[in-house]
């Protein structure tokens, strides 16, 4: 007899026939997963350039169920090292000015809050994920720059109670976009805020870049 998932923890092969072919089931899979992803919550980070600490937010992000993730890469340019694992899951956009990045987001009808370790900025939970937000982080040293801490449209906090009054970038991401993601499908009521349509473009979207990887011997 098979354990049952930890609670909270959904499967996600849940609801998938059983008799599935192993193509067939992978790409059930993936319109499963199309069908929980959220657009209108996004994350961008400015000049963020470890890249543990990347992939961390990044995996984040895609566990969580948010689509995009946007990068304003480093004063000192892009970290050759760093290996976009969950690419083939996200859409990934990168900048190379913070003004660059807050614009197209602004544009793209997003509202930016910046975490900040800032005792007198609401929490984040006090955020209204009703509209379209970007969840904003700074780099680990310098944190957010001017440039784009001024286009940010609010602030948050994460509220702490301990000695320690800071987190580490990948935690803060992580803590924000769970706290984040739940309160925007509460709002939906539902998993998504695609539509049918746009679940199916973004599974059949996956679907032809896992063939491409197959094409060329790469398997995942």
């Amino acid at each position: 007899m098979s354990k049952p998932p930890p609670p909270g923890r959904e499967p996600v092969n849940e609801g998938l026939p059983e008799d599935l072919e192993p193509e067939e089931r992978r790409a059930a899979r993936m319109r499963l997963v199309a069908a929980r992803r959220l657009t209108g919550l996004t994350v961008a980070l400015d000049g963020v350039h470890d890249p543990h600490n990347i992939s961390a937010v990044l995996r984040s992000c895609e566990g969580f169920g948010l689509q995009a993730v946007h990068w304003v890469e480093p004063r000192g340019g892009a970290n050759r090292a760093i290996s976009m694992g969950c690419e083939k899951w996200l859409t990934l956009n990168r900048y190379k000015g913070a003004l660059d990045c807050a614009t197209a987001l602004h544009a793209a009808g997003f509202e930016l809050w910046a975490a900040v370790p800032d005792r007198f900025a609401p929490t984040i939970e006090q955020v209204d994920f009703s509209r379209r937000i970007a969840l904003v982080f700074g780099a680990e040293r310098d944190g957010l720059s001017d440039e784009l801490l001024g286009a940010c449209d609010g602030r948050y906090q994460i509220r702490m109670v301990g000695f320690s009054q800071s987190l580490n970038v990948s935690v803060a991401a992580a803590i924000s976009i769970q706290v984040a993601a739940g309160a925007r499908r509460r709002h939906l009521g539902r998993d998504t805020d695609l539509t049918d349509a746009e679940v199916e473009a973004l599974a059949n979207q996956w679907l032809a870049k896992d063939l491409e990887r197959k094409g060329r011997g790469r398997i995942s």
